[in-house]
């Protein structure tokens, strides 16, 4: 039997097909944007909102169908799907109320008619969202997200890294178009986030570049030199380089040219730092 994890990022999903048995990663799905217009959050919002929740809602499932359909299996063997995301995707995605993420103001939602609405963890069948006929054995997991700023990404993040028992000061972050970060001292977690990638203040970005072809994406140690791996035209990984990185030498080549760096190949080059 399968099971399924799906990212709705905001510049794009992701999904993974595993099985359940040996715990295999099978094989991974990703979309080159959001399927909905604009470049970020309050774009997304803006077209739900006036273009109407339903269609926004059955333009992100339709998407997602096709891309479950990549898997190329029978999908009535998928048993659990685990949905992770900022509390607008999340919402997008079940067709609940989002107006109280896209108007900030007390009275704006009162006005509204919008009040105390919560977005706790739920377990419910498949059938819910996609229809009886498909995913049919299926039961859909989606973690809580607590506010508008700290997404069920984080949340998950935390639970996953065993970051909520830890004795000493931690800190964990996720950079995505939203990156959310958390520090841990005591018995106390005090949680922020900021822009980045493709959205608001991320627009102006100096340094870095989004996902692309020439992006580098990883750094891998070999010896006293690193393997710089950048994503190809089909946004597959390629090696580039082998470089010494304290000169900066390049001892080899193989065919492909690094353009700039995403934050993945950032993140890759300070843990192996």
């Amino acid at each position: 039997m399968y099971g399924i994890a799906l990212d709705l990022g905001t510049s794009g999903f992701r999904t993974q097909l595993i099985d359940l048995e040996t715990k295999e990663t099978l094989k991974t799905v990703i979309t080159m944007g959001h399927p909905l217009p604009g470049g970020n959050v309050m774009d997304h919002l803006d077209f739900a909102i006036t273009t109407g929740e339903d269609v926004a809602h059955e333009v992100i499932i339709e998407t997602i169908r096709r891309m479950f359909l990549q898997f190329d299996i029978d999908l009535s063997r998928v048993e659990r799907l685990a949905v992770c995301g900022n509390p607008i995707q999340l919402s997008l995605f079940q067709n609940t109320e989002i107006r109280d993420l896209a108007y900030a103001g007390e009275n704006k939602q009162k006005m509204l008619g919008v009040r105390n609405v919560k977005r706790d963890a739920r377990v419910f069948p498949a059938s819910e969202i996609f229809g009886e006929k498909y995913l049919s054995n299926c039961e859909i997991i989606v973690p809580p997200a607590i506010k508008h700023e700290i997404g069920a990404d984080a949340l998950a993040m935390m639970l996953e890294t065993d970051f909520l028992i830890q004795p000493e000061p931690s800190l964990v972050t996720d950079y995505g178009t939203n990156a959310e970060m958390a520090l841990k001292i005591g018995d106390r977690i005090i949680t922020a986030s900021a822009a980045a990638g493709p959205a608001i203040e991320g627009q102006g970005i100096s340094s870095g570049m989004l996902a692309s072809p020439g992006a580098i994406c990883d750094v891998k140690p070999e010896g006293q030199y690193w393997r710089i791996i950048v994503l190809d035209r089909e946004m597959e990984k390629q090696d580039a380089y082998l470089i010494d990185p304290v000169k900066g030498e390049i001892k080899d080549s193989y065919g492909f040219e690094a353009v700039g760096i995403t934050g993945t190949g950032v993140i890759s080059a300070f843990a192996w730092h």
